[in-house]
């Protein structure tokens, strides 16, 4: 949502969606577990459940606004790369072949993936296809259940046997939802033990009303009618991540590099989070910007999050899901909230006493209440982290110490060509002359400098990423760190 907040459809989201509020969880019938989504402070949104197609029509929108058409029917057949580009053959609905040309290719094609093919790319220990065949079907539901609650019932036997789940996230509309269970043994014997085939439907009912009310009469609560149904469709589960995300000039994201069970809710959030962290490099590549090593780190830090990922899904996929004492960090954990790229040779830190806030390659959190001159209202930290720029926010409490942090934020802009931001963050009470190139907010609540854990007097340095994660801290701010750190981003 974050992201989303940023690329400017967080609201029009929020309009097509609806909120999910918590989660109730029966095992073997009886309550477990009731989990309350709403009310914690850390997240700057809630869980948002939306419909893939209104994800579709959104994003397609915006990228309209910006001058760009999706084309549809369009099957990417074969590519070739060499040291200046990738060049790609396009098969489009009419039957017309087009050799189209890009300095980079990027496989966003799904599980299916034809660049995953193309690159040769294998699935780190194989890949692997759960033995049962489940099935989707929208309906509304006549029983009594906490509003906005992702509903959940399992089944496990005396011996720790998963055999049975019934799970229902609530859609727009009263008592509507998705449900995803056990498909019937009928469509199990069709389909057999291998993947579901193309075109099924062409020869084969799909999962009916019938089918769908027997799985809620065998595990939800008796006497409840589902009536109703829109869609229905089968699936089997498939998980696995390939073994690399780059081969050249080519890469793959989302589930072209990784695929998982539903459990959590992470699939397209790791996917545009994949998106998220390449895209920003790949623009600095283009322009010829990029250090030599920048696209080296998209792998680098996407993958062990992807791993980490497919893992934890996996290993939640025939449980109740609450595997963690700690309810509110399960959430955090399922919000990616803790996602980081700590271990990315890409973050580094000079030496400094911080008394807490985001490490490197933690995610910058949102400061209210700053101050801007000429502003009437109070200015969030996020109105200057959005956008396709890196950030730089320096805190100085003397203004003996502005100077030179403005001839090194004057520096630091002119040699990135502007791609970094610079800010000056001061205590209130501050005197602050007037500073031609470097823009200045004043923190009279000292929210900065708590959120970011900066501590005791002097100054002190974020750099926040394109895609809101911190790239460098410092306390008693180094220029030549700094400097250092930032030739590992930028061609200086």
């Amino acid at each position: 949502m974050e992201i989303w907040e940023d690329q400017g459809v967080v609201t029009d989201a929020m309009d097509a969606g609806s909120w999910l509020y918590g989660q109730t969880v029966f095992v073997n019938g009886k309550l477990t577990h009731q989990v309350d989504w709403s009310g914690l402070e850390e997240l700057p949104y809630a869980h948002l459940g939306l419909p893939q197609y209104d994800t579709e029509r959104i994003l397609g929108a915006r990228l309209r606004t910006l001058g760009v058409e999706v084309e549809r029917g369009v099957e990417l057949t074969d590519f070739t790369q060499d040291d200046e580009g990738v060049t790609a053959r396009l098969v489009h609905a009419s039957g017309e072949v087009e050799a189209a040309r890009a300095a980079y290719l990027v496989g966003a094609d799904g599980a299916s993936s034809a660049v995953r093919a193309g690159l040769g790319l294998t699935f780190d220990g194989g890949l692997s296809i759960f033995p049962q065949l489940f099935m989707l079907g929208d309906v509304d539901v006549d029983w009594e259940m906490p509003p906005g609650h992702l509903v959940r019932w399992v089944r496990i036997e005396d011996d720790g046997d998963f055999t049975g789940m019934l799970v229902c996230v609530p859609l727009r509309g009263r008592n509507r939802y998705r449900v995803a269970t056990l498909a019937p043994k009928r469509l199990q014997d069709t389909i057999g033990s291998g993947v579901v085939p193309a075109g099924f439907w062409k020869e084969y009912d799909p999962p009916s009303l019938a089918d769908i009310q027997a799985a809620i009469d065998d595990l939800g609560p008796a006497g409840t009618t589902a009536s109703n149904l829109r869609w229905s469709s089968v699936f089997r589960i498939k998980h696995g991540i390939v073994d690399r995300y780059r081969v050249g000039r080519a890469f793959v994201a989302g589930d072209a590099a990784h695929l998982h069970p539903p459990a959590g809710g992470q699939g397209m959030n790791t996917g545009i989070q994949d998106a998220w962290n390449l895209s920003w490099k790949l623009a600095l590549a283009v322009r010829g910007e990029a250090s030599p090593g920048l696209l080296d780190s998209y792998e680098a830090e996407r993958r062990p999050a992807g791993k980490a990922i497919v893992d934890r899904a996996v290993a939640i996929a025939f449980t109740d899901e609450m595997d963690m004492e700690d309810e509110k960090a399960q959430f955090l954990l399922e919000m990616q909230m803790t996602m980081n790229y700590a271990d990315s040779p890409l973050v580094g830190q000079a030496a400094g006493s911080f008394s807490g806030g985001p490490e490197p390659g933690h995610r910058a959190p949102d400061v209210t209440g700053l101050r801007r001159f000429g502003v009437a209202h109070d200015v969030r930290l996020f109105d200057l982290t959005r956008g396709t720029h890196a950030t730089l926010l320096l805190s100085a409490d003397s203004s003996a110490d502005l100077a030179a942090l403005e001839e090194l934020a004057t520096a630091i802009r002119r040699d990135t060509r502007g791609q970094v931001h610079p800010y000056l963050v001061v205590a209130p009470g501050t005197a602050v002359p007037p500073l031609v190139e470097l823009p200045v907010l004043t923190d009279p609540a000292d929210g900065f400098r708590t959120a970011y854990g900066i501590s005791g007097p002097g100054t002190a340095a974020y750099l926040v990423r394109p895609d809101g994660h911190v790239g460098f801290r410092g306390q008693g701010v180094d220029a030549d760190v700094l400097r250092e750190h930032l030739a590992g981003v930028y061609a200086l």
